[in-house]
């Protein structure tokens, strides 16, 4: 390789973890600045540092990381640069390693999910430890700080009254409840964001020049001993303390999670045998939005799809 060349692929080297800096910094700052409409860019914030990885290698992967923390920091502050890097610095980093290494997208899920939550609770050990603070306890307030926000943007809206009366007593409970699966929550919001980038990655694959094998959604199936899992943590509820009950509501809130995406991919592929693939998939997600009790019952079509098995055509037995 000549030097003009070499300078040439420096240049665009540097000038894409510029720009993968710089797309991971705004769409992070937007999930700081606007949290519900950001909480989606927020999903998306690990994607540049994914997908220059792919194309240019770690060292881009590792600079944009880098890069966007220290953005962030001068920002908003240290917490917003340690936000990002747990959130999103090791989904960046993790996720296209595994891929590369010819990970599956159900294992490079679990894994990076996994490998995200140990760092996660190491760095609240070791703050907890530094600081003498109990964890829990600021979760609890950082939670009931948000629920009295929420509350005062009702009262701010003209909501007086009984009406107002109701929307406390809900969102009281609401928050009692969150309270208690913050862990289970957690670990969703990091299955989503490594789901989310990982779709992303699948559909920029051509551009990396690499053969990730990373299949289809509609073939997503969970291990059948997850079921048994399901059944322990439901009997779990039955005690009568909140040390056994806590924990197990938490399982039982992850796993029905999984459940839930099995029941996704069962739907999606019974809709694409029909016509109108598209506006039937559109029809599905909306109704999920509006109605989020819907997703009880994809939840069902997940764990019955264990005996049923909906997704393979039924063959017609001429008579």
């Amino acid at each position: 390789m000549s030097f003009n060349q070499q300078t040439r692929t420096t240049a665009l080297w540097l000038g894409a973890t510029v720009i993968g800096a710089a797309v991971s910094f705004i769409l992070f700052a937007a999930y700081m600045v606007i949290p519900l409409a950001g909480f989606f860019s927020g999903l998306l914030a690990p994607f540049p540092a994914a997908f220059f990885r792919l194309r240019h290698g770690r060292g881009s992967a590792i600079i944009i990381v880098l890069g966007t923390t220290t953005l962030l920091v001068a920002a908003f502050g240290i917490q917003a640069g340690a936000l990002y890097l747990l959130q999103c610095g090791v989904i960046a980093l993790m996720l296209p390693e595994l891929l590369v290494k010819g990970y599956g997208a159900a294992r490079a899920i679990a894994w990076t999910t996994a490998t995200n939550l140990v760092v996660i609770a190491l760095a609240a050990l070791a703050y907890g430890n530094g600081s003498g603070q109990n964890i829990h306890v600021l979760a609890t307030k950082e939670i009931s700080a948000s629920i009295a926000q929420a509350i005062t943007i009702y009262q701010n809206a003209g909501i007086k009254g009984d009406d107002l009366a109701l929307i406390k007593q809900s969102m009281t409970m609401v928050g009692a409840v969150v309270t208690r699966i913050y862990p289970a929550l957690l670990t969703i919001v990091l299955i989503m964001t490594t789901s989310a980038n990982l779709a992303l990655v699948k559909r920029s694959a051509g551009r990396t020049g690499l053969e990730l094998n990373i299949g289809s959604f509609n073939d997503f199936r969970n291990r059948e001993p997850l079921i048994w899992l399901l059944i322990a943590a439901g009997f779990a509820m039955l005690a009568g303390t909140p040390i056994i009950t806590t924990p197990a509501l938490n399982v039982l809130v992850i796993v029905t999670a999984l459940y839930f995406l099995q029941g996704l991919a069962v739907i999606l592929t019974i809709i694409a045998r029909q016509a109108f693939v598209g506006v039937l998939r559109a029809m599905l997600f909306l109704m999920l939005v509006f109605q989020p009790y819907l997703a009880a019952l994809v939840a069902a079509f997940g764990i019955f799809d264990l005996w049923g098995d909906f997704r393979t055509p039924r063959k017609q037995e001429n008579l």
